[in-house]
């Protein structure tokens, strides 16, 4: 194994465990029977929205909160799942990117230059584009038996 693919696999299992850490504390805060944490977010960032973020709010996040608590539960826990299993990468982390820029288009961060000066945002986005892009999933996982 080639020193890059090392760090990339550090990298996916980093990656793993971050969003495993998240997705179980808001499966042990209950966000999948009561979206409540999730509206009240939502809703605090809708008192200070303007623009893109304030129609995005309105029109998809407020709306399908119901829904989108129990997408995030699962999202962030298959993501840390598929990541730590090396299965199905490549689609995990594309669909994470999506599941990342959906929070920060919410929190408005998305339409600012803020969206750069979030250590979450900018690191998150990157660290997803990596692992999608270099195939992380073939080096010390599943994906390299589903290849042969």
């Amino acid at each position: 194994m080639k020193l890059m693919n090392i760090q990339i696999l550090i990298l996916r299992l980093a990656l793993a465990g971050l969003f495993l850490h998240l997705g179980m504390g808001k499966l042990h805060e209950g966000w999948l029977q009561n979206p409540d944490h999730l509206k009240e977010a939502l809703n605090g960032f809708h008192q200070k929205a303007t623009g893109y973020q304030q129609i995005y709010l309105e029109k998809v996040a407020i709306p399908l909160a119901d829904v989108w608590s129990r997408l995030m539960v699962i999202g962030e826990c298959g993501l840390g799942i598929s990541l730590l299993a090396g299965i199905f990468v490549r689609l995990s982390s594309a669909l994470g990117l999506v599941m990342v820029l959906n929070f920060h288009a919410a929190t408005g961060n998305l339409f600012s230059l803020e969206f750069f000066g979030s250590p979450w945002a900018a690191l998150l986005v990157a660290g997803l584009l990596v692992i999608f892009l270099a195939r992380a999933g073939h080096w010390a996982g599943l994906d390299a038996l589903f290849a042969k």
